[in-house]
Parts: C-alpha cells; structure tokens; sequence
C-alpha cells in the first residue's frame, strides 16, 4: 500500500541552468527543492545535470545537452517544443501536481505549456528582471531576441522598452515567459513591482528560501571584518568594495578594518583577503567571523542570496543600493552614497562605534526567521493551490 507522501501530488522544479555552477539562481532554486522535500513533499527536478543534486526525497531528471550558448554558458537543450514530451513523461510518471519554474528558456517555456495543457498550476520564479548589459553591445539585442523566441517559441507578448536595446531584450525576454505561468513570483518586493508594471501578470512578492539560522556570536575587538561573497562579475561592483577599503586604510592604517573576498585571484590590496573559489560550508565559516556582510550592486540585484546567507548567520548587510536598503529594512545599513566613498565612510563609522551593528543584526535574525524552510514551504503551497 502506497505511503500518504507518496500519494500526494508531487512539485516539479525546473531549471535551464546547469546545477555544477552555483550562481544565485542555482542557489536559491536547490535550497527550494531541499527545502520541500525537508518538509515531507515530494520533488523532481528537471535542469541541466540535475544529478549534481544528491538530496534525499528528490528525484532528478537531466534533458540531453546539445552544447553551450557562449557568452551565456546556458545549456543548449534544444527547443520548447522538443522537450515538451520530456516535460509531459514526467508529470505524469511522477504524478506532479504543481511546476515552479527558475528561469527563461527552453525548459522553462515548454514546462509552462504542458502545465497548462495538463490543467496544473505553474508558477515562475523571476531572479532578476534588472538585466544589465553593457551599452556598447546595443546592436546584439536583435540577436538575443532571434535566438530567445527560437528557443522557446514565443513571437508575441509584452516588451520593455525602458531601457537601451540590448538591456530592453534580456526584460523582454523574462516578461514573455512570466506573461505565460499562472503566478509571478519575486524573491523582493520591489522587482514585484517592477513585474507589475510591465504588465506581468498575478505577481507575488515571494522571499526565497533562507537557511536554517545558525546565529554565531558577533565578533570582538579589532578588526572590524567584513565580507564580500558574490560572482565576479560587472554588476556586483567588488571593485566599488576594493576601493573602499583603500580610503578606510589610508584613512585609519591597516589592522583597524579586514575585507575577506569569497572568489576572485589574489590582489595587492591592503586590509584585503582574496580567498579564491570557495565551497558553501567555507562560506559559512568566513561569516561567522565577519561583523557583516557587503552587497556592492546598483540597480541589478532582486534579493541576493548573499543576504539570507548572512541573516541566518545573524549578521546584517551593508548596502550600496539605497532600493535593497529599504528592502531589507532594518536588517541592511545604507551607504550614503553608492560609490566607495560612501562605502568608505560607513565603514568607517562602525570601526569608530562597532554599537552600531546590535540592532540590525537583531533585525537580521528576524528577517531570515521569518523565511525558513517550514514557513517558505506552507506559503508556496498555498499559492499554488489558488490558481
């Protein structure tokens, strides 16, 4: 006789991006899947080299890759309509009663249109709808739009024009695919309203999962240690950090303020420590021993995951975006600029009154409290039985 987990419905978790890399969408989509199955529901999962997934109570399924897209490193799986039977074999031979969607191609356009030829409920889960590309790569927009509608198949829908033509393409893209799924949801609020406002559909402002809390006590004496952990790349401006800490140096010598740097190669900096390619557990470790964490992004990030890594640890944010600011609340301490000076300043006030950082690491403790598996679970549930 089957068990009572076994005859419930099972969530389909699908992702175009491959799960041996663990950028924040990767992240933030297998702390969802373990997440689930933590909580007794039954997962499958479809994403390019799913098997990299080893949690117990989840199934993987990998679709056959047929090479890479340069510049994107995205997984070329071929086109929505070949995986359609893929998607649809494995709805039924899993008895799936709900799909939740990371991302914006293929897989993720055919899982929408099996869902709803299937009568069950999708729901797409948007990363970032601030895709950022340099200016001068304008004349490409034409070429990603060409490539996005023969991978999924869609040829009509919104289009964001706010922007240059290339950054106008990579929203367009995301908006196409949220218009087709029953629910939008954002890990932030205000990329919630931003989905709304090109027209996206029922959005749900919807946090991603945090980890179970493993509140460290805060460091003491000097120096004030601080951490930077995100990929390497334009939009997260490490550079805006490095610099930073080259006036707080010049300013106060060295041995007042430490910056470890989870990734990159090593540089020169003084009061810098680049720790190269980090495994998580690492991680967790670097954060433990800092005071809080930098977020030096402008305009780009949704909700990084950085930020719930650091809440569960009980250790707040600074920022460099004045609108994560305001979303994290009093969790996250604003530059008053988003340039290294402002950076450089704050830093410095809370080397002089390390004081400063109490209350928003009480703050962070309840920011990430309030986002944990059992309660992340209950309400994604819930959302999925409205449609």
């Amino acid at each position: 006789m089957p068990s009572e987990n076994a005859a419930r419905p099972a969530v389909l978790m699908v992702c175009d991006y491959s799960l041996r890399y663990l950028g924040g969408a990767q992240t933030a989509f297998i702390r969802q899947a373990q997440a689930l199955a933590g909580e007794g529901v039954r997962v499958v999962v479809l994403a390019p080299d799913a098997d990299a997934l080893t949690s117990d109570g989840i199934t993987t399924v990998s679709p056959p890759k047929r090479g890479t897209i340069p510049v994107l490193d995205l997984p070329l799986l071929g086109r929505a309509r070949d995986l359609e039977p893929l998607v649809a074999a494995t709805i039924r031979r899993h008895g799936v009663g709900a799909v939740v969607l990371h991302s914006e191609f293929a897989v993720a356009a055919a899982a929408i249109d099996v869902a709803r030829q299937l009568g069950i409920p999708s729901l797409h889960t948007v990363h970032t709808f601030f895709w950022r590309a340099p200016a001068a790569l304008a004349p490409f927009a034409p070429v990603v739009s060409r490539v996005h509608r023969s991978l999924t198949g869609i040829r009509n829908g919104g289009r964001f024009t706010g922007s240059h033509p290339l950054n106008n393409s990579l929203r367009t893209m995301t908006l196409r695919v949220a218009e087709r799924a029953d629910i939008v949801l954002s890990p932030s609020k205000h990329q919630a309203v931003a989905l709304r406002d090109a027209g996206a559909g029922r959005v749900e402002a919807f946090s991603n999962v945090a980890q179970p809390l493993r509140v460290a006590p805060a460091p003491e004496g000097e120096p004030l240690r601080l951490l930077w952990v995100a990929r390497f790349a334009p939009e997260k401006r490490v550079d805006v950090a490095i610099d930073a800490m080259r006036l707080v140096v010049e300013r106060l010598g060295e041995g007042r303020v430490h910056l470890d740097v989870a990734g990159g190669t090593h540089r020169p900096v003084p009061g810098v420590t680049f720790h190269g390619p980090v495994p998580g557990e690492r991680v967790g470790e670097l954060m433990d021993a800092a005071d809080a964490a930098l977020i030096t992004s402008l305009g780009f990030d949704n909700q990084p995951m950085v930020a719930l890594e650091a809440f569960a640890h009980g250790r707040p944010v600074i920022v460099s975006d004045p609108v994560l600011a305001r979303e994290f609340g009093d969790a996250a301490l604003g530059t008053p600029s988003p340039d290294a000076e402002g950076l450089a300043d704050l830093i410095i006030r809370l080397a002089a009154d390390r004081s400063l950082l109490a209350a928003p690491r009480e703050a962070a403790v309840a920011y990430a409290s309030e986002r944990v598996a059992a309660a992340h679970v209950a309400r994604l549930l819930e959302l999925a039985a409205s449609v």
